[in-house]
């Protein structure tokens, strides 16, 4: 009993203490206590803002780079229209964005009708910038108002039955050699191997203009044949015969006239026009081949360019047979003293003829060069061209090409039978870059010396493709749209407000039909004629009505016809109902 006694006062001195202790400590550290959690707190808030803005940022990206589909099944979209309806467009700025929770509320639902079309495997739209695209698939073809143009030499013989048409807009049978002394065909015999061969049927079946080159080389030939007007007469007849001798598969010449003398560049313009008139007059174009430097002026393109539909720029060969050094075949860009495919184009530019008035030609093929002495300062000697494939095959495969930047081309240092050898060439990377640039500075399209050599080539074709193809993804404009939801309504009331107030008339007209056969009725007449207010009240209303009827049905500015038709409605109930209650109160 004593023991107890005496534990329960020191238990509770003890609990006294603790409860000091404890109340002494939040004394001390409450301010920092609450500084920690005001920190915490804080950083907490931080991360919940930086939470919420990264998903704002998501939802953002997503909502930008997203787009709604519509893909087409034919097995049930087999009308001529296709119907689409979808969340309407809120714009990403602007008092429709900041009311965007309204504006849906009004419009709930936008419907888009589209013209079906062949070609059309889905529709889709771009969120963002609020553009419907039709995807067309593989369904396409070159870019509209692109010319992708390739010769058919005829050593390369049935190699055109695996060509890619696809990606083909003219192709050129190589070729037709002009006899300097008549005027006639000097290979007759190649001709005949055209006429033999299937090229323009497959040209023609597959949407492509069929061409045939004119060649004359030679500075002698070319005077030969200039000089007498009774050759071009003769010539001019022949080859429009021979085109006529296809029925329509073929659509003009391109011509290439190479080493003249600067004597004859008279003749040559004149030549030009005459030849230009006598085909256009048939319906066929004419394609002048030049060359990447006009020297002495030969070309007289001031004259030239109201008679020739297109000049193909011949770039290629600024390296070969003839050149002392190794370089690029097609350079894109050269020393200050050397010609490149930016002076050939400049040049023309420069002079007023239009972008969409040349193409530039580029070479499937390579060249070799011995340079086992170029070391020693000895100059190197050309040995051969070959084609794309070719160097592919023999060279790509076992050693590693370099680039020149300043030419954008490809060449490779090898050693073949002891010999060193360099080979210039392009691939699908330098054509690629050359085509991004003739692209940039407007030009009607390209040509490809030659076709087959590079034994289709997918990585070749997948440059033309990336630069010349039409994107599968066409703009379209739908036929009609219109919105649900309350605004939906009151457009469409607008849209058949004719039929509207037709039916309006007759409403009113069978309303005051009845109120005429309730005269008869004299309860009818006390109640509701009595007063002269009442009735000056409901003659009101149905002139109001008729007025309303016929401005819809018969006038057509409806600018103002649903805001005084409500606000004259509004007043009217409120006169009605206070008649009436004074009437009432009246009464009483």
């Amino acid at each position: 009993m004593f023991r107890n006694k005496v534990s329960l006062p020191s238990r509770l001195k003890t609990l006294v203490f603790l409860t000091l202790v404890v109340l002494f400590a939040g004394s001390t550290f409450g301010q920092a206590g609450g500084s920690v959690r005001k920190g915490i707190y804080k950083a907490k808030r931080q991360l919940m803002t930086e939470s919420n803005r990264t998903k704002r940022d998501i939802k953002q990206m997503k909502r930008a780079l997203g787009s709604d589909k519509r893909s087409i099944n034919p097995a049930v979209d087999t009308t001529d229209f296709i119907e689409w309806s979808k969340k309407p467009y809120i714009p990403n700025s602007g008092m429709i964005h900041d009311y965007r929770y309204l504006y849906t509320f009004l419009h709930q639902e936008q419907e888009y009708l589209f013209s079906r079309d062949s070609d059309l495997v889905s529709i889709q739209w771009d969120s963002l910038e609020n553009v419907f695209y039709k995807n067309v698939g593989e369904n396409r073809g070159l870019a509209e108002g692109v010319e992708v143009m390739g010769w058919h030499p005829h050593w390369m013989e049935e190699s055109y039955k695996y060509y890619n048409y696809n990606l083909l807009s003219k192709v050129s049978y190589y070729s037709y050699d002009i006899n300097p002394v008549t005027g006639g065909c000097a290979n007759q015999d190649i001709v005949d191997q055209l006429k033999a061969s299937s090229l323009m049927d497959s040209t023609s079946k597959n949407g492509v203009e069929g061409f045939i080159s004119v060649t004359s080389f030679g500075r002698e030939s070319n005077h030969t044949f200039l000089i007498e007007s009774i050759r071009q007469s003769v010539f001019a007849d022949e080859i429009i015969a021979l085109l006529d001798e296809f029925s329509g598969k073929m659509h003009g010449i391109d011509l290439n006239f190479e080493q003249l003398h600067s004597s004859d560049r008279d003749r040559f313009t004149s030549f030009i026009k005459y030849l230009y008139n006598r085909l256009n007059t048939k319906g066929y174009q004419l394609i002048l081949d030049v060359p990447y430097f006009n020297d002495s002026s030969i070309f007289d393109y001031a004259e030239l360019r109201g008679h020739v539909d297109l000049f193909n720029v011949m770039g290629y060969d600024f390296s070969g047979e003839y050149s002392t050094y190794p370089g690029s075949i097609a350079p894109l860009r050269g020393l200050s003293n050397q010609p490149s495919l930016e002076t050939a184009v400049n040049d023309l530019l420069n002079i007023g003829i239009d972008g969409q008035q040349i193409i530039l030609s580029l070479p499937l093929y390579g060249v070799t060069w011995d340079i086992t002495r170029l070391d020693l300062g000895e100059i190197s000697f050309y040995e051969r061209s070959l084609p794309y494939y070719e160097i592919r095959s023999k060279y790509v495969t076992q050693y590693n090409p370099f680039f020149d930047p300043l030419t954008s081309s490809f060449f490779i240092i090898l050693e073949e039978d002891r010999v060193k050898k360099m080979c210039w060439y392009e691939n699908e990377i330098s054509l690629d870059l050359k085509f991004q640039w003739l692209l940039a500075k407007n030009l009607k399209g390209v040509g490809l010396w030659a076709l087959g050599y590079d034994q289709g080539a997918p990585e070749i074709w997948k440059a033309i493709d990336d630069n010349f193809r039409a994107d599968s993804l066409v703009v379209i404009e739908p036929k009609e749209s219109k919105l649900s939801g309350p605004y939906g309504i009151v457009k469409d009331i607008i849209r058949y407000k004719k039929v509207i107030g037709f039916g309006y008339l007759c409403l009113v007209g069978f309303i005051f039909l009845g109120f005429v056969l309730s005269l008869k009725d004299w309860r009818v007449r006390e109640i509701l004629f009595k007063e002269q207010t009442f009735r000056n009240v409901y003659g009101f209303l149905f002139v109001l009505l008729a007025l309303l009827g016929i401005e819809w049905w018969w006038l057509e500015d409806t600018q103002w016809d649903i805001a005084i038709g409500l606000i004259i409605g509004g007043l009217s109930f409120l006169l009605i109902y206070f008649l009436f209650s004074r009437y009432r109160n009246q009464l009483k």
